[in-house]
């Protein structure tokens, strides 16, 4: 029997049951956690549209705005592999909260910064909180939500990303008026909002069922699982289920010793989850969208749309649209299935970069004599934020599919290095290149693009409907034990495995039936 099989079916929304609306309630708190990321990139493009940020750190370009850019990443790179060690170690809840924290120090120098190095410090410290919370926020996501529930709320995790952004524009906007330099310290500062949040919610969210089991407290992983899956029904066939299934799939992950860094290389199934792993950064990092989101203004800048307010007005309503976008793609990625959005996602970036590129050159060959070029270049961002909104969504849901438990928080290790790497050279290589080639430039990521489109088509595997035990047998196929195939083979007790209740005798410790949303 499968999960999906044995989860009750709900009459109401989920918002109707305690425990659900507990639950989903505590992890609101690992969804936000990629807002401080979006936030970030959002204001360093609105402050590069403040005269009062240009003059107080000298006009930075080039290297200079590279570096700026990039002080979250050097903070990244160094904490990513302690993160992997630290959420192995001290579980998911609390290295979300030392991340934020950290994040709260890093905001807090930022904004009182009295030149370039303090500025770049407090953002080298904000990148260190950023690898902590986004190490352990999908993998907490994705370890504790209820099992139907569970892609739709990884996905919403990327989600806080654009919407952390949008406050991040909106602020800045409003700071426009400001004539001191609050108009850029004020929002600095105000970075470190979602961190307080992040640290009042996760607090009293339940830790992980399946890092409690890894750990030897399979009576607290049984309680919260309890709790929160089961309403309080301490015979609950999901939750004995899920039990079971969590058990057997460790018992056979300790067995491999899978937990060591050797084991990405062991077998062809760990090397397909490797290569999927390390490339889904590319697709969500090096397809052009990091160039919208930190050097919107030199993009403006290049078709001669040049004035700080409608430069504010067009980063604040394309931030809106991206909400929205990807908030209906999370909500509907069960539906459809994580290899083919994917495809409509890249697919999609393509078709549109293609006209903004082709675009972009007639307006900057034109001198810029044809303000309709401009006009569509504009245009053709909104439209390329759709598409790779369909993507974003997916990469965090599709990584904690892919990993199993004992490489899970590695995973998500190599996942953020690559992503950081890749950030580092778009920090320093876009600028440079826009400035020195202007539109040419975004013919390589024309060509990037169509990469992705081949890798995803013949490399990425369907996990839809699957448990993250079951997906196991996409990699390790009919071997891997995991739900009903560790119950015949003995690998662990499951009492309900020779005589299967149907759903209608569970008991929920409701008074209706619950039916899945």
């Amino acid at each position: 029997m499968m999960l999906k099989d044995a989860a009750p079916r709900m009459d109401k929304m989920w918002w109707h049951y305690p425990h659900l609306r507990n639950l989903n309630f505590f992890l609101f708190g690992a969804i936000v956690l990629q807002a401080t990321n979006g936030y970030d990139g959002s204001m360093l493009n609105g402050l590069q549209s403040l005269a009062v940020w240009e003059d107080y750190f000298n006009k930075p370009t080039g290297a200079s705005l590279g570096t700026l850019s990039s002080g979250t990443t050097f903070g990244g790179l160094l904490m990513l592999f302690p993160a992997s060690y630290i959420c192995d170690k001290f579980g998911r809840r609390w290295p979300i909260i030392a991340g934020s924290i950290l994040t709260i120090i890093g905001a807090i120098i930022q904004g009182v910064a009295q030149n370039f190095g303090t500025f770049w410090a407090g953002r080298f410290i904000i990148g260190m909180g950023l690898a902590l919370v986004n190490n352990a926020g999908p993998m907490l996501l994705a370890e504790t939500a209820y099992p139907t529930q569970r892609p739709v709320l990884t996905s919403l995790y990327e989600t806080s990303f654009p919407f952390g952004a949008l406050i991040g524009a909106l602020i800045t906007f409003g700071s426009y008026y400001i004539d001191s330099t609050w108009a850029w310290r004020l929002p600095s500062l105000l970075q470190c909002f979602p961190a307080f949040i992040q640290i009042g919610l996760i607090y009293f969210c339940p830790e992980s069922p399946r890092w409690l089991v890894a750990h030897g407290k399979i009576e607290e992983a049984r309680a919260v699982l309890v709790k929160y899956h089961g309403g309080g029904d301490e015979d609950s066939l999901l939750v004995r289920l899920e039990l079971a299934e969590i058990r057997a799939a460790l018992q056979s992950e300790n067995i491999k010793k899978s937990g060591k860094w050797i084991q990405w290389l062991k077998t062809k199934g760990n090397r397909h989850r490797l290569a999927i792993i390390l490339f889904i950064p590319v697709i969500t990092q090096l397809s052009g969208n990091r160039i919208i989101s930190y050097y919107l203004h030199l993009i403006l800048n290049g078709i001669n749309i040049t004035t700080t307010k409608d430069q504010l007005v067009i980063n604040a309503t394309l931030l809106a649209s991206e909400v929205v976008s990807a908030v209906a793609i999370a909500s509907y990625c069960e539906m459809f299935g994580r290899r083919r959005f994917f495809m409509i996602g890249v697919v999609g970036m393509l078709i549109s970069f293609i006209p903004w590129t082709i675009l972009s050159a007639f307006s900057q060959e034109g001198n810029f004599s044809n303000p309709g070029y401009g006009i569509g270049v504009v245009a053709m961002i909104y439209i390329f934020m759709i598409p790779y909104h369909v993507v974003a969504p997916l990469a965090n849901l599709f990584l904690t599919e892919v990993a199993p438990y004992e490489l899970r928080s590695k995973a998500s290790a190599l996942f953020q290095l690559m992503g950081q790497i890749i950030g580092l050279f778009s920090s320093y290589v876009n600028p440079i290149a826009m400035d020195a080639i202007g539109w040419k430039y975004y013919i390589v990521y024309c060509c990037v693009i169509a990469v992705e489109i081949v890798v995803v088509y013949f490399y990425f595997p369907e996990t839809k409907g699957l448990s993250l035990e079951e997906i196991s047998v996409i990699f390790e196929g009919e071997a891997a034990a995991v739900g009903a195939g560790a119950y015949r083979h003995g690998d662990m007790e499951d009492p309900a495995a020779d005589q299967p209740r149907s759903l209608s005798d569970e008991k929920l410790g409701m008074e209706e039936n619950v039916k899945s949303p």
